[in-house]
């Protein structure tokens, strides 16, 4: 037997006797990244840097030491945080993207049931994150309006008190944000966190963060992702000082790096740039529902995010055929409720009219 086939039994053997059979079933998550000219799947912004404030980055760039490592505590962007937002310093916490922060609060409050619940469809990164730490998940299907439905909750919060509740608001892929009663039942009943992930929620016009002054078990997570700063990979966690002090013992040293600290610092500085793009985009995305709403066959979603969601008969094949003709949205047709649907994020007025363009030519083939 040759070096390389036994090389091979080796691995095989090693990961069924040491990778945890339930994490050997997942699929890692996927975010394919097709060479297409209008890019409308990943609920990014489509606008780049203003040249002013291009300017401001580059020069705080320049100023960073690469061969230092960045302040641990990420003390003044922290600070600037707070200066913002109107919450202490304490109070905040910062990760790689809201998906280390998903996985420093799994880690944290694991200590109870092990159980992690969420409504579904939603954020894939709960329920991945929660299956690779080992806990156990309760899916709770959302309602025909996509809302969450507070009896079957209610009653599953009261059976399995679960040790952390993820709820996406506005939620991802749906667009729709929960309604305020429903949240509100559920902090009322939880005696676990209760985690409000508000990554969309600079297009609703809507946050729960006043709710943190009521409810001890209140976990508030923001990102600068959608607003036009992905590359950064900066997520923001609010919550009561006591709860921030125990999730900051898991934290990775140095999670957040040099460049996106000092570039955030300039960034939130100047809110101008950010609001305007704001601004844009919710103009934009209501000409786009209108337009999607008068195309026949098509049953659109109304939105409270930076994307529309739709169904539409073929959603699989319309999909690869949109991207024969230059154009990326995202496919979350799948058995069940996403059975036909895509999401379409809202870009610049010239990508969004060469979606429809393009999606009105291929129904019409």
């Amino acid at each position: 037997m040759s070096q390389q086939k036994t090389n091979q039994i080796t691995e095989a053997r090693l990961i069924e006797s040491r990778v945890r059979k339930s994490l050997r079933e997942l699929s890692a998550y996927s975010a394919p990244r097709l060479d297409c000219a209008v890019r409308l799947d990943g609920n990014e912004s489509p606008f780049a840097l203003s040249k002013g404030l291009e300017t401001m980055v580059q020069n705080a760039i320049r100023k960073v030491e690469v061969n230092r490592y960045p302040d641990p505590e990420a003390k003044n962007l922290r600070n600037i945080i707070s200066k913002v937002s109107g919450f202490s310093k304490d109070r905040i916490l910062l990760g790689n993207g809201s998906d280390e922060l998903i996985g420093m609060l799994i880690t944290t409050f694991s200590g109870g049931t092990k159980k992690i619940l969420y409504p579904t469809p939603t954020f894939s990164m709960y329920g991945l994150t929660g299956l690779a730490m080992g806990m156990e998940l309760i899916e709770l299907p959302l309602d025909e309006q996509f809302d969450i439905d507070s009896a079957v909750t209610i009653e599953a919060i009261n059976k399995n008190n679960p040790d952390l509740i993820f709820l996406a608001s506005p939620n991802n892929p749906t667009g729709n944000a929960f309604s305020s009663s429903k949240i509100r039942e559920i902090l009322d009943c939880s005696e676990g966190v209760v985690v409000i992930d508000e990554a969309y929620s600079d297009f609703s016009g809507h946050t729960f963060m006043p709710l943190l002054e009521e409810y001890d078990n209140l976990v508030i997570l923001r990102t600068l992702s959608k607003v036009g700063f992905a590359g950064l990979r900066l997520g923001i966690l609010y919550a009561r000082e006591g709860l921030v002090r125990e999730i900051n013992k898991v934290r990775y040293p140095y999670n957040v790096n040099s460049l996106s600290q000092e570039v955030a610092e300039v960034i939130l500085n100047d809110l101008e740039f950010v609001n305007e793009n704001v601004q844009l985009i919710l103009k934009e995305r209501h000409r786009v529902y209108d337009r999607l709403s008068e195309i026949g066959g098509l049953d659109v979603y109304r939105s409270d995010a930076n994307f529309i969601f739709f169904r539409v008969k073929g959603a699989g094949v319309i999909f690869n055929k949109l991207i024969k003709k230059g154009v990326l949205i995202r496919n979350f047709h799948s058995l069940g409720r996403l059975k036909n649907c895509l999401r379409v994020t809202i870009g610049a007025p010239h990508e969004n009219e060469a979606f429809l363009i393009a999606l009105r030519d291929v129904l019409s083939s």
